[in-house]
């Protein structure tokens, strides 16, 4: 029996206060892209199924056109929106930093809104970064923000001859038996990077290294956690990495990444967790 005021499982429900609070939550999002030269794209709610081809079956949701072609409901928006850019809008805009409001759907009936911001250059990292901060600034909250390298991961696989699946899956305790784990586990600060690749660092690394250390070095903020022995946040992401988390709830997650040969960068912003932090703040004063 389903009842007359029940939504499905995963469905999201906006009145009143809560309403009001994502709208203002969006709408400076939105000001802060325009002041920094950024455009606003909405892509198609529905995309062809041969265009999702980088996650699970088993998490996007499946319907046939009219046609009898095989389309779902949009289950990430990066690659939805590099791959229209790419296609249909460089030539005619030459816009290379874009953002958008809007949500995803993931089976059974989950629907996450995001505000995120993809830039068709890796240059625009570190202005990444900075966007970032401010709006968590703007919002009255200031999360965690781990910063990685996946590249650290793969070097130091290659040079130990190990899987990296392997080095994430092993418990702590036997990552510390080995001694450049041990020493990389002990990093946490930026300030602990930089005394280890002046001091420590072994050759192989030192490039990767202070690549790190140099996004870490380029926003003013305290909460910056480094983080070298991580798993990749986003299957497509590669090189400079981040995390926003408070509470242990993830607020945002970032990083380089190539799409149809194009390499670039960009985030995701998890409005409903902003939300959920915000109400907290707010219920205990």
């Amino acid at each position: 029996m389903i009842l007359q005021h029940e939504i499905p499982q995963g469905g999201k429900l906006y009145f009143s206060k809560s309403a009001k609070l994502k709208r203002n939550i969006e709408r400076s999002a939105s000001e802060v892209f325009y002041n920094n030269g950024f455009e606003e794209i909405l892509t198609p709610s529905f995309s062809f199924l041969q265009h999702q081809q980088l996650f699970s079956d088993r998490e996007i949701l499946r319907l046939s056109s009219e046609n009898n072609q095989q389309i779902s409901l949009r289950y990430d928006n990066t690659i939805d929106t590099i791959r229209i850019i790419t296609k249909r809008l460089m030539r005619s805009t030459g816009a290379k930093k874009w953002f958008y409001i809007q949500p995803v759907f993931s089976y059974p009936s989950n629907e996450i809104h995001q505000i995120g911001a993809e830039c068709l250059e890796k240059e625009s990292f570190n202005l990444l970064l900075e966007i970032s901060t401010q709006l968590f600034k703007i919002w009255g909250i200031q999360p965690h923000i781990q910063l990685s390298n996946t590249n650290i991961m793969q070097l130091c696989s290659q040079e130990l001859n190990l899987n990296p699946t392997e080095i994430l899956n092993t418990q702590v305790d036997h990552l510390l038996k080995n001694p450049l784990l041990a020493q990389l586990l002990k990093i946490q600060t930026p300030q602990d990077l930089q005394n280890f690749i002046q001091e420590k660092a072994p050759a192989f690394l030192k490039n990767e290294l202070q690549k790190l250390l140099e996004s870490a070095k380029s926003i003013k903020y305290d909460n910056i956690i480094i983080s070298i022995i991580q798993d990749v946040p986003v299957n497509y992401y590669c090189d400079i990495t981040f995390r926003a988390f408070l509470q242990n709830i993830t607020l945002m997650l970032g990083g380089n990444y190539t799409i149809h040969n194009t390499p670039s960068c960009g985030f995701g912003i998890y409005t409903d967790n902003v939300l959920i932090i915000l109400h907290n703040k707010e219920n205990h004063g």
